[in-house]
Parts: C-alpha cells; structure tokens; sequence
C-alpha cells in the first residue's frame, strides 16, 4: 500500500478533528449499541487523564502484563504477585467495567518450574497454578488460557511444553480454567492472522485445524483472540480475516481483537501525515471485519500514546511512535474518528 493510496484514502474519508470527547458519542455507547465490547489493556500506573478516557470510552480492561505467568509466579516456592492485577480488578469494579484475564499460558513468559519432568507432574503443578489464578479472580468474564501456540508453517513452537505435551496439555489447561471458573469464555489467542502474506494464510489453516480437533474432544473453547498488531511492514489484508473469523464463527466461536494498534514505524515521518495513515489503518481493517457478527470485542493493547508499549519500548532518536487512539495529552486523533465511524456503520450483534 503506497503513500499516495494512504493519504488520498485519508482525504476522501474527511478524517477531521473530532475536537473534544464529550461532542461525539463515547465508543463504550457505540459499542454497547452494537453487542461489542470495546477494552483497552492497561499497563503501568495510569495518569488521571488517561483514566479519564478508559472509563469513558471502554467496556472492558485486560492487565497488560501483570497475570502472565512469570510475573505472577516466578518460582515455586515463592507466593504469588497479585498485587498489580488485584488494582486494575478493582478499577474495572469501580468503573463498572469487565475484567479479561492475559494469560494463563505464554512460551515467553513460562514458568519453568511448572513445566519439568513427565505429563503428569507437569499437569498436577500446571493445573494447581490455573486454579490459584484464574480462582482469585471470580469476576473475570473471560481468560486467555493460551497465547501464541499456532505454529508459522514449518516453525516449532520454541522447544515449549505444548510442542512437547500436545494437545492433551492443551485440553487439560482449559478444562482446569473451566473447572476453576464455570461460567467464564476461555479463548485461544495469537498473532499474525491477518495479513496478507502466504504465511499468515497457512497460519489461518493451522488455527482452524487445532480448534477443530480441540471441539471434537470437547475442549472448552469458546474465542478466539487476533492480536491485530497491524503493521507497515506485513501490510493486513481485512478480507482475508474476515473470512477466517467468518469461519470461527460457523464454528460457535466469539471472536476478539484482542490487542488492536498500528505500528506506525514504516510509515511518512510527519505525524500530521501519519496521523492519517494510521486511521486509514485502522478504517480498512476495522470496516469487513466488523460485518462479522461472530466478533464481539475490540481491545486497544494500549488506547492512548502516553502509556503505549511501543512509546515505552522506543530508545530514542528516529521517530517517535503514534499507534493509538489518542496522543500523549489525551487529546483524540483522526485514528479515533476512523474506529467511531466503523462502529457506527458496523451491524449490531
């Protein structure tokens, strides 16, 4: 997709200023009205404008890094680090919002001590540490029990334990998630499902086969999260993910945006430009995957720069990143208007 593409895109949609929130209807209303959640991952310790837009304009939160295994329990004789995702609990119970959990199971983030020796101790301490989680938090309307286990074609998954266990480790973590929470969604979450390389196709492939045969075992899941990092580089291809959430859908599964941005690294230098170019990002992607009733939530891994991963991550010089919804004043940007907009047109679920 060229320059010339992404701003003429950008022009003959009139992405303007949306000017102050309060002037536009909150995406938490456009949402509400359509059967979709929309969330935001919530990170570092939240300034009080960014508060501000989280209860205005979300439904849900997800704790950014703070459930992940690792960071929760580090080591087996050691208690577990609650403390972090026990605050953002209670923000989303002060703003009457929902709680998803991310997440049970991440290669990067293992738990080693968890995950020696045969597949019997390994489920026996694997399933000790889902209950103690997924039980502290009763009120999490749904959980991602794994993270990134689809493999690339021809790739393994890292030497980690579901490359070694199988599918029958995969069954057993989302039936001890069902066991310790009965009524929550538990979904399977993963990247590069939506771009328009051959290998995200053959990924496509990959997912449906794993989820088909977990159903037939009657395996517990019941989403599936795209991470949706849409990116200048692997260029996203909205009509090919559509049609796969099409088909998780003919399958009874929800699906999520479940970490929504744009990588803005590749794109014009001028952030007046790259303003827009990222709305038309977020407009072409958004617009067919929201004629899908099977998706039920969007969430923003980030929905302002002030407390963007990216932001955080960037070690200065070059461009600084603009991937969100709003800049680091709190003020909305064209990105805003272009996800306002989908949702206004998107048909209710």
């Amino acid at each position: 997709m060229d320059r010339r593409r992404f701003i003429a895109g950008a022009v003959a949609s009139a992405l303007v200023p949306v000017g102050a929130e309060s002037a536009v209807p909150s995406l938490r209303a456009l949402g509400l009205a359509k059967g979709i959640d929309i969330g935001t991952a919530v990170g570092e310790t939240a300034s009080t404008g960014l508060l501000s837009i989280i209860q205005e304009h979300c439904t849900l939160i997800t704790p950014e890094w703070q459930l992940k295994p690792r960071f929760l329990k580090p080591r087996s004789e050691g208690d577990y680090n609650f403390r972090p995702a026990d605050e953002i609990a209670r923000l989303a119970a002060i703003n009457g919002q929902k709680l998803h959990g991310h997440s049970l199971f991440w290669h990067k983030q293992n738990i080693s001590w968890a995950e020696r020796g045969g597949p019997e101790s390994v489920k026996e301490r694997y399933g000790a540490f889902i209950r103690g989680v997924v039980g502290r938090y009763p009120e999490a309307v749904s959980w991602d029990v794994f993270n990134e286990i689809i493999p690339h074609p021809g790739a393994a998954r890292f030497g980690s334990t579901v490359e070694r266990l199988g599918i029958d480790f995969v069954d057993f973590c989302f039936r001890a998630a069902r066991e310790a929470s009965p009524a929550a969604v538990l979904a399977l979450n993963d990247h590069s499902l939506e771009c328009a390389g051959d290998w995200c196709g053959s990924k496509q492939t990959n997912a449906l086969r794993l989820l088909e045969g977990l159903l037939k075992r009657g395996v517990p899941v019941g989403a599936v999260g795209l991470q949706a990092h849409l990116s200048s580089e692997w260029i996203p291809w909205a009509r090919s993910a559509a049609g796969f959430v099409r088909r998780l859908g003919e399958l009874g599964l929800e699906v999520y945006l479940s970490e929504l941005d744009v990588d803005d690294s590749r794109l014009t230098a001028r952030p007046v430009t790259r303003d827009l170019q990222v709305a038309v990002y977020y407009r072409d992607f958004l617009g067919p995957l929201l004629d899908q009733r099977a998706l039920k939530r969007i969430v923003f891994w980030g929905i302002s720069d002030s407390h963007h991963w990216m932001v955080r991550e960037h070690k200065g010089g070059g461009r600084r990143p603009r991937p969100a919804l709003f800049d680091e004043t709190g003020r909305p940007k064209p990105a805003f208007e272009a996800v306002r907009r989908a949702l206004a047109q998107a048909p209710a679920r």
